[in-house]
């Protein structure tokens, strides 16, 4: 996650930024000032990089939660103020290390998030997401848990109705246990939890 000093010194640069042609205090972002709130359907990608794998990958097997790609879509309702509330889909491509051709961690998640500074072209942004996990090779279920996640970003202002994105998130994932067939590992006791780093870009279109 990015350091103290680092989120500071981003603050104050979008403190800088200029101020949208237009806008005023009570416009939401990418949106026409005259609305108080619009409904935005949100693609997303990103890396997916692994922190901390202990309970998915124990010692002396294969890892199935190695690095690799994520995929989304969001739906939320975004109010004049910054903050939004919604729902979103999400699946990710784990490379496996041979255990299984690819992994593929499939989450269906609630979502609140807050933007600063909607009279300013860039937005700070801080997201937090949670909710029901499905895991397996190739979309196939091995094992269910859950998901939690904290992020943080900005927005940049496309159009009134074009939102770009651009996010760091911390994602925590809890499964139950289970046995991957190809080398007879038993995964998901070695620890609480597995970690994960996610690079993310995205655009938000309000409707």
């Amino acid at each position: 996650m990015p350091s103290c000093p680092a989120a500071i010194c981003f603050f104050a640069f979008c403190l800088a930024a200029p101020r949208w042609a237009g806008a005023d205090s009570s416009e939401l972002p990418g949106g026409p000032p005259a609305r108080e709130g619009a409904f935005a359907i949100g693609p997303e990608t990103g890396m997916v990089i692994p922190l901390s794998t202990n309970r998915l990958c124990p010692d002396g097997y294969g890892c199935i939660a190695d690095l690799g790609w994520a995929v989304g879509l969001n739906f939320s309702y975004r109010w004049a103020k910054g903050i939004g509330l919604g729902f979103g889909y999400e699946l990710w491509l784990l490379t496996a290390n041979g255990v299984y051709e690819t992994s593929v961690p499939q989450m269906f998640t609630g979502l609140l998030q807050h933007s600063f500074l909607p009279a300013r072209a860039t937005h700070p942004l801080i997201r937090l997401r949670g909710g029901f996990l499905i895991l397996g090779p190739s979309f196939r279920v091995a094992t269910m848990g859950g998901m939690a996640e904290i992020g943080v970003g900005a927005e940049v202002e496309l159009s009134h109705s074009t939102v770009f994105s651009f996010l760091v998130t911390g994602n925590l994932l809890r499964t139950r246990s289970f046995t991957t067939p190809g080398d007879g590992a038993l995964r998901g006791v070695d620890a609480p939890l597995d970690a994960m780093l996610v690079l993310r870009v995205g655009c938000n279109f309000l409707l």
